[in-house]
């Protein structure tokens, strides 16, 4: 059956010119037939993990293919990626020969055996699936954030829209950057092209990549295969899951909601060089990720309009009541504080 549909889907993806008899597209059958490959895989592995699940019990994402059965489908692995490499997004979405592909791949390990590392970094084209599926990822990124620019948008945007597509990129992308140091060298200086980090600026403000990045990560929704928080574990991974250098790098404030719905902790040394560094010009606030010498909280109230100060609180207060329940930290929220005080006044929609 994997013969079949492998030899069928390799002719609607090498020939333009397949006749379909007028009732359906080449990319409607092609669809079709990686729907039933996709099929083909959930039937192989609930029968090779029948020891771990009962029938009440769906497979969750670590149940992969083990080494030993992977080569036995690595015909589906080489046509999905063919997919991957070959079918265009269709307005800043992933067509749907595209989702059931990313759908197969995923049931694949990347290092291992080499036969399947092989398949994933091609000898002589080692980059050409990586930069493929990185570059699916970036143009939705990228239409998604400068869209929706409105923080309290986002959420709701890629719920409703983009859920289903960047989380399983994403999934991929923190596969192969987590199991191949080259593959994280490489996708992170396209996140982070050499000399381009400004810690002048605010993570979030930075030009390119990463800053889209940030901003997607620091979106309220927090649950565990939710976008923010895959965002979270790709930039980790990239930053070599150094959690230091992650919180310098994104700023404690755009990672704290990641740390909380991860249950990391925040380093000590961390704490300290809060302490310690806010007088040395040259140090980086851990906060926000930005020079202590760049900090002007007040200039930056006065630049924002009365909206933007809204949101910011209640950025702000849920940040706070999350990392009270959890108790990462347990402190009165300085929010909600200021509220009880009379020091905020609630705006009406006019203004």
């Amino acid at each position: 059956l994997q013969d079949v549909l492998g030899q069928t889907a390799n002719i609607f993806l090498n020939h333009d010119d397949v006749s379909t008899s007028g009732k359906f597209s080449s990319q409607q059958v092609l669809t079709e037939i990686l729907k039933a490959a996709m099929g083909l895989c959930g039937y192989a592995l609930k029968w090779i993990h029948a020891d771990k699940i009962s029938s009440e019990k769906k497979l969750v994402l670590d149940d992969s293919f083990p080494p030993d059965k992977a080569v036995d489908f690595i015909l589906l692995l080489k046509v999905a990626l063919d997919t991957l490499d070959k079918a265009p997004l269709e307005d800043h979405h992933l067509a749907s020969s595209t989702k059931q592909a990313v759908a197969i791949v995923m049931n694949f390990s990347t290092i291992e055996p080499q036969a399947i590392r092989d398949v994933w970094l091609p000898k002589g084209h080692m980059w050409k699936h990586v930069d493929t599926i990185f570059g699916l990822f970036k143009d939705i990124v990228y239409h998604v954030v400068d869209t929706f620019s409105d923080d309290n948008n986002l959420p709701s945007a890629i719920a409703d829209t983009y859920q289903a597509e960047l989380t399983p990129l994403m999934l991929v992308l923190v596969r192969l950057v987590s199991e191949h140091p080259d593959v994280r060298e490489h996708l992170f200086y396209k996140v982070y092209p050499k000399d381009a980090i400004d810690f002048a600026v605010l993570p979030e403000n930075r030009p390119g990549m990463a800053a889209k990045l940030v901003r997607l990560m620091r979106s309220p929704d927090s649950g565990p295969f939710s976008v923010s928080t895959i965002t979270g574990d790709l930039l980790l991974a990239l930053l070599g899951n150094d959690i230091r250098q992650f919180i310098l790098t994104v700023g404690y404030g755009n990672a704290a909601g990641y740390m909380v719905a991860r249950h990391i902790e925040i380093p000590a040394d961390i704490i300290e060089q809060v302490r310690e560094s806010s007088s040395e010009s040259g140090a980086v606030n851990p906060v926000t990720g930005r020079y202590w010498s760049q900090e002007d909280t007040n200039q930056e109230l006065a630049n924002m309009t009365d909206e933007e100060k809204e949101r910011e609180a209640e950025r702000l207060f849920v940040l706070f009541e999350r990392l009270n329940k959890t108790g990462i930290i347990k402190t009165a929220n300085p929010v909600r504080a200021a509220a009880e005080s009379g020091r905020f006044e609630e705006l009406d929609d006019c203004d």
